[in-house]
Order: C-alpha cells, then structure tokens, then sequence
C-alpha cells in the first residue's frame, strides 16, 4: 500500500500568520488551486486514489475532495486526523501572544516542543500522538492488503505527529521537516511495515 499524506491548502488565517487549531476556517481561493492542480499532477503522475481519509475541519474535507475527486459522502472524516488544539491561543499571531501572559509559555509548542506545557483547552503532544499512533496501526495496518494508493489529508501539526511515528524524530525535533500547503508525503506499507519514501513534493 502506498499512502499519501498531505497537509489541506491555504486559508486566509495562513496567510496571517494565525493559529487554527480546532476553528473551522475554510479554505481561500488560492487554496482550493492548490488543491485542484494537485490532484491534477497526481493523475498525470497516474496516481488515483482507493479510499480518502480527512480531518472533519472544512479546510481538510474540501481539499480531500479537490485533491481526489472524490464526493464528501465516499471520504472518510476521521477525528484522529483533526488539528491540534491550542485553546486560548488559537486565532492569535506570534506577536500578540507576546502581550498576553497566560500564553507567555506557549511559543515553546513550536521552538522547544519537549518543554511545552498544554494550558486549558489545549492539546498535549502526546495526546497528538497516541491518537495519530492509533490511525496507523487500528485503522491503516488492517487495509495493507485491501488497497493501492490511500489519500490522508490533514493539518500542520497533525501531519509532523503522524510523520514522527514513522521516520522516528525526537519530539525536540518534532518541526524538522517543514510541509508547504498540498505538499505530498509518501509511506509506504509493506508485510505490515511503514516506511517512509519521501517527503514535502509539491505536484501544483
């Protein structure tokens, strides 16, 4: 089985520097773009997709559908899949957490992961990454024989929990690989084996 995995396309709160987290921010129009010509350049590539697995945020499911061609009734939303959560922080940018003390700590989530501390309403790494491990090894692991090319389209941080699993990073070095919107990952499953193939190529 080969599975690919992508990050959903822009939205306006990307280009502002936001975090989303768990709000349900649509995409732009550049946005669905790049979904649209991804799954272009998938097809000339000749890849088609067996079965599609998205986050149920709006921003995943649509580009799940632009990507595939598939209608949202055939993908599967998964709730593994969805964003980290980052309560209070969420819709701040960078330089408005400087000025409000409670999230004073929070910059770590991206600059020293092993130290960040999960304030209310927030997401632990290793919730992020029980659940992604889950994905894996409950929900992909059992199809290995059942289909070819496997289509999971997530978010940011969802993606570096679901790629750690599999090239094996420490968590300090949990945003080594950076993932451009739409960008493709490929892992491949074989005799019950992960791997990864490669990383962050952009088909648009």
């Amino acid at each position: 089985m080969k599975i690919y995995i992508t990050r959903h396309g822009q939205t306006d709160w990307n280009t502002q520097w936001k975090l989303q987290g768990r709000t349900d921010i649509e995409l732009n129009d550049f946005g669905r773009e790049q979904a649209r010509k991804t799954g272009e350049g998938l097809r000339k590539n000749g890849i088609k997709f067996d079965r599609v697995y998205t986050s149920p945020l709006k921003r995943s499911s649509e580009t799940a559908g632009l990507i595939s061609g598939f209608p949202q009734k055939d993908i599967v939303k998964d709730e593994r899949l969805i964003e980290i959560a980052f309560g209070k922080a969420e819709g701040t940018t960078s330089e408005e957490r400087k000025s409000i003390p409670e999230l004073e700590g929070f910059d770590n989530f991206f600059t020293a992961p092993e130290k960040y501390v999960a304030e209310e309403g927030a997401e632990t790494f290793e919730s992020a990454l029980a659940r992604t491990a889950d994905f894996w090894e409950s929900e992909l692991k059992p199809l290995e024989a059942a289909f070819r090319n496997v289509l999971v389209v997530t978010h940011g941080g969802t993606l570096q929990s679901l790629l750690l699993h599999i090239d094996h990073r420490e968590l300090r070095d949990y945003w080594k690989v950076r993932f451009p919107n739409c960008s493709m990952n490929l892992v491949s499953l074989k005799n019950g084996i992960f791997k990864m193939e490669w990383n962050s190529r952009l088909f648009y």
